[in-house]
């Protein structure tokens, strides 16, 4: 009995021996500058430590925003949840999320605490949990807490990807205060708020459509229009949604507009038919193979199908798994600061976990690729059905109006058919896309159908 207590003595002896040199280790390597490499040392130092974090937390932070929470998903929620720190909080906070549990989720979440930088994020999160609980005034207090907090850690001493994550994440609460007001359907309001949204963030460019939709419900058809036109700036290419076609083309429709519904449809035929039938062979013949998904958006430039390639181009700028080809690109840029570690036991360890931390990089990016492809053949697919419905819409509203004697309208683009707000200005759009300008767009056409004019 004797001899067993010693050995479970002397076993969580080495254990804390192990965890402390550990712990030096990468406070070390930390101060030489590593931090890609780091990662598989830091995800034993969490398991070794029951996820009792706080003497590492701050180490852990800067860390887990350079390379993205996202490379810590593997850990046991459990041991997490049982940690101290805000960090374990995050980060089984994050997992619980992502497996539809919101009010454990949302319980983590509050406790993390205020001091810490990852409570920014923690009040995004709390803000989509009340979101979906359709707690839309908790959800707008949340959303503009995260906005204030995000703004007062954007601390020009922070590495530059620390401070972008922040600056992201604030970006995202401004959209999501907007999304909220169009969810009470307050499309006013949404708009208004959607002008908040810097152009230069990567958060902007899907927002568009959302405002398209806000105008839309708002029965302000030419600012829809006007939205939706600015995904044809050369900037906006990559953008292949193709719900885009799909309210264009339904506006319109709204606005009794046929020759132009006719127009957008045959344009989505001929453009995209041909990319879709590829879409669905690639995800037929490539199906589980993350390897080929990972090269195909690596070297999207290759792509000879001119949609297709905008649409790879698309996955590849998206945030997500940009963020993944910057790991890499950085992940191989550390591996010159391995000179200035002096152990060599220690630099062949780092240089091994910079290897793994790639190839992870690699396949998460390729599964991310796979799914988009997939999914996007769908979209295609379900939008080519809505198209065709639109298109008989269409014949049959002629042929009604035909037989009732009306007449279609022929005038078109007067100003008096303007409407705006008094952060909108007029001015004669010539087909030039401008960058400081993009988004603000709208047309000036009269609602056509006979009931409304």
């Amino acid at each position: 009995m004797l001899k067993k207590i010693l050995l479970i003595i002397t076993f969580i002896s080495f254990l804390g021996n192990a965890n402390s040199k550990l712990e030096r280790n990468i406070k070390y390597a930390y101060s030489k500058g590593m931090r890609y490499s780091l990662v598989p040392l830091l995800k034993e130092y969490i398991y070794l430590s029951k996820g009792n974090l706080k003497s590492m937390e701050r180490y852990l932070e800067k860390i887990i925003l350079t390379v993205g929470a996202k490379n810590f998903e593997g850990l046991d929620i459990s041991l997490l949840q049982r940690g101290n720190s805000s960090v374990s909080k995050y980060l089984a906070a994050k997992k619980i999320f992502a497996e539809g549990e919101y009010e454990k989720a949302g319980s983590l979440f509050k406790s993390i605490s205020s001091g810490s930088i990852f409570y920014p994020f923690s009040r995004n999160y709390l803000a989509v949990l009340s979101y979906l609980q359709k707690d839309y005034s908790k959800a707008l207090s949340l959303y503009k807490t995260c906005v204030e907090t995000s703004k007062s850690r954007l601390d020009k001493n922070l590495s530059t990807r620390v401070y972008k994550q922040i600056k992201v994440n604030r970006d995202i609460c401004i959209a999501g205060i907007a999304r909220t007001y169009y969810a009470q359907r307050n499309f006013k309001k949404a708009d208004y708020n959607y002008l908040d949204l810097d152009k230069r963030s990567i958060a902007w460019p899907p927002t568009l459509l959302e405002e398209a939709w806000s105008s839309y419900y708002g029965e302000n058809y030419n600012r829809t229009l006007g939205k939706l036109v600015t995904y044809k700036a050369p900037q906006l290419k990559f953008i292949t949604n193709p719900e885009i076609y799909v309210l264009r083309a339904t506006t319109y429709l709204r606005m009794c507009l046929y020759g132009d519904v006719n127009k957008v449809v045959e344009d989505f035929y001929s453009r995209l038919e041909k990319t879709a039938k590829k879409s669905e062979s690639i995800a037929k013949q490539y199906k589980n193979n993350p390897d080929y998904y990972y090269q195909l958006v690596r070297n999207y430039q290759n792509e000879s199908d001119k949609e297709f390639y905008y649409f790879l181009k698309g996955i590849y700028k998206s945030p997500n798994v940009k963020s993944f080809f910057d790991n890499i690109k950085y992940a191989e840029r550390e591996r010159k600061k391995l000179s200035k570690i002096q152990s060599s036991n220690l630099k062949g360890l780092l240089s091994r976990n910079i290897d793994e931390f790639i190839k992870i990089q690699k396949k998460v990016i390729g599964l991310v690729a796979e799914t988009k492809v997939e999914k996007y053949g769908i979209d295609l697919r379900k939008s080519f059905q809505t198209m065709s419905y639109i298109k008989l819409e269409v014949l049959g509203r002629k042929k009604e109006a035909l037989y009732e004697g009306k007449e279609e309208a022929s005038k078109r683009g007067e100003i008096k058919y303007l409407k705006r707000n008094d952060r909108q200005y007029f001015w004669t759009f010539n087909k030039e896309f401008w960058s400081d300008e993009l988004g603000d767009y709208v047309f000036a056409l009269p609602v056509e159908c006979p009931d409304e004019k």
